[in-house]
């Protein structure tokens, strides 16, 4: 690294080329075999928050590779390159920014200072011009980190099934919010039979449909697919697209950023066949080679980082319930700065909102078992408790009874038999109650939002019938 900056030009023109036609020959490599395709998807995983050139080439130059990081990454960890070891060539992205000035584009900071204020303030034209250098990585086994205690897994998160179904399940959550977010309807079943197949996606529709035979463990990689084909195979992308793909084409697509997102979250991929590989490559030049791993990267990537993401919020939460309410509110208090604070239950909600926003249920589920001494064990029937209100845990639908008229907001604590707290809050002046909340934001499954209403409803009738005997009463003819 020491001699990069006495290289002439040339020397990294040529450097880079020879790097560039190493990537490509790489690329080439992968469609020779179903094996060797699969070695590189597996790889990709790993490697998703690369691009996907530095991803081959890190591949290329390191089989094997489990994570890398920069000279000073590894420092910052408290880790050193050891002596003698060789860098991993990458491209560097490298932005000049050129000004136009006196009928010429210059590099703005060789420009004058009149030009870099003109393009500050917007009356020179400007643009940018992507080019790349080349930088080194060290890979986790070319450090001392293992010497040192430094596990992968604690600096770069790998997320693994570990047979839970709760897992399957935040897996699902968060594929159903990528869907959400892209317009993207799920249906609980197909328009029609379709037979063995485990899913199907209506480009016209933009609709995806899962075969209600699915178990919920294969319904993860089978939604991963589906909305692989939503993500790269709508309308939209089919009209941009110079040459459009053929079926099978677009299943190889599919298929791999399925076995891709699979394979990372250690889902069993034996299933993965990749048997569209050699029709596909039939005929393919090296771009077209480079643009399907792109697009499958890109895609894989989106994914990947959305469900990690979501994973390492619920698993930080679940080490925060494994604390006693006490402990848990203390310490939230001192991350809010709030000793000695005295504050409503509107502002105590809204402050942590606004910094802790994924905190806020565990924080209402500590409050509300730590004000009732609320034994979880011991709860045999659905209950819940207003925050606020003077009262403890009530049966559900006499706490869902409740008038919330008044209230500036509604903070509640639902407690299930054999299931963990849920929590919630809502402006009274948009949710009718505790349980419109619950369905409208889909926190339970509906077989439990029903019990949940029968119980209300059961309070409404017992309400309305007392009611009822009471007018009755005051009908009746009195004689003095």
């Amino acid at each position: 690294m020491a001699n990069f900056n006495r290289k002439t030009e040339q020397e990294r023109k040529e450097e880079l080329e020879m790097l560039t036609t190493r990537m490509n020959h790489q690329i080439e490599s992968y469609f020779q075999s179903v094996e060797s395709i699969r070695e590189h998807l597996q790889f990709l995983g790993k490697f998703h928050n690369y691009s996907m050139r530095n991803a081959v080439l890190i591949e290329s130059q390191f089989p094997g590779a489990i994570a890398v990081g920069s000279y000073r990454f590894w420092e910052k960890q408290g880790a050193n390159v050891r002596r003698g070891e060789k860098g991993i060539q990458v491209f560097v992205p490298s932005p000049i920014e050129y000004a136009h000035h006196n009928d010429k584009w210059i590099p703005l900071n060789q420009a004058p200072q009149s030009v870099k204020d003109g393009v500050r303030t917007g009356h020179i034209a400007s643009h940018k011009v992507m080019y790349f250098k080349i930088g080194h990585v060290f890979e986790y086994t070319q450090t001392d980190a293992r010497e040192k205690g430094i596990d992968v897994s604690d600096i770069f998160k790998r997320y693994h099934r570990d047979g839970k179904l709760e897992n399957e399940k935040d897996i699902m959550k968060v594929l159903y919010d990528i869907a959400d977010e892209r317009n993207i309807t799920i249906l609980d079943e197909p328009f029609e039979e379709i037979g063995t197949a485990k899913g199907c996606y209506y480009p016209e529709l933009h609709t995806i449909a899962l075969n209600p035979r699915n178990t919920p463990f294969e319904n993860v990689s089978v939604l991963v697919h589906e909305l692989a084909h939503a993500e790269l195979h709508n309308q939209e992308r089919n009209t941009e697209r110079e040459k459009p793909l053929t079926t099978s084409e677009k299943e190889f697509q599919a298929e791999m950023v399925a076995y891709v997102v699979s394979h990372q979250l250690g889902f069993p991929t034996d299933e993965f066949s990749l048997s569209y590989l050699a029709s596909w490559t039939k005929d393919k030049e090296l771009p077209d080679k480079e643009q399907l791993l792109q697009e499958v990267h890109q895609t894989s990537a989106t994914f990947l980082e959305r469900i990690e993401s979501h994973i390492e919020k619920v698993r930080a939460l679940e080490q925060e319930k494994e604390r006693s309410p006490l402990e848990y509110i203390e310490q939230m208090d001192h991350r809010m700065g709030w000793k000695e604070v005295d504050l409503t239950l509107y502002e105590r909600v809204h402050a942590i909102q606004n910094v802790f926003p994924e905190e806020l249920e565990s924080y209402l589920n500590a409050k509300a078992a730590l004000e009732t001494n609320l034994k979880v064990e011991r709860v045999d029937e659905p209950l819940m408790y207003i925050h606020g209100k003077g009262f403890g845990f009530q049966s559900f639908g006499v706490a869902n009874n409740h008038d919330f008229g008044e209230d500036t907001i509604v903070a509640y604590t639902v407690a299930l038999p054999n299931q963990p707290l849920i929590s919630g809050h809502f402006d009274p002046d948009r949710t009718v109650h505790p349980l419109h909340d619950l369905e409208k934001n889909k926190r339970l499954e509906k077989p439990i939002l029903k019990s949940l209403e029968d119980r209300w409803h059961d309070i409404l009738l017992e309400k309305e019938k007392k009611s009822f005997s009471r007018t009755a009463m005051l009908n009746i003819e009195r004689l003095i």
